[in-house]
């Protein structure tokens, strides 16, 4: 039989305790189910004007570009964790695009969607475009795309 002295396996025991410690720290809770933050189906067909008295104040510091500047500008908006980026013709103000960008993967697109409130990949009046995370494992956005 061998004979181990307990002052050998003293590295060990820390080791082990180390870990313990992490694991206990560790949050093994499943993630919320994405909820509802923006209704972007009933900004569909508005003009940014309307949006923005929908949805209040822009994020951004930066006024509205002059009508002659540029063909396009961004507004931005953030609510629990999650980013809406409209875009729209300052000539026209009529909106193209609109992104949703999580702070937090989701696994699957339909959970991405219903941060928007989507629940069809194309319709007449919009197509949706994912977008993949890292490795292409997850969905960190959407562009919806105003037909």
């Amino acid at each position: 039989m061998m004979n181990i002295e307990f002052n050998s396996l003293k590295p060990v025991m820390y080791i082990l305790y180390i870990l313990l410690l992490i694991c206990t720290s560790c949050d093994f809770k499943e993630p919320k189910p994405p909820q509802v933050t923006f209704d972007v189906p009933s900004l569909i067909g508005k003009n940014i004007d309307q949006v923005r008295k929908v949805l209040g104040k822009s994020d951004d510091t930066s006024p509205d570009p002059s009508r002659h500047s540029v063909d396009g500008y961004t507004n931005h908006y953030h609510k629990n964790g999650q980013h809406l980026l409209i875009d729209f013709d300052p000539h026209t103000r009529r909106i193209h695009r609109l992104s949703i960008h999580s702070d937090v993967p989701y696994d699957n697109l339909k959970d991405i969607m219903k941060v928007g409130n989507l629940d069809s990949i194309e319709t007449m009046n919009y197509i949706i475009e994912p977008w993949k995370g890292f490795l292409g494992i997850s969905f960190s956005s959407i562009d919806v795309i105003i037909r």
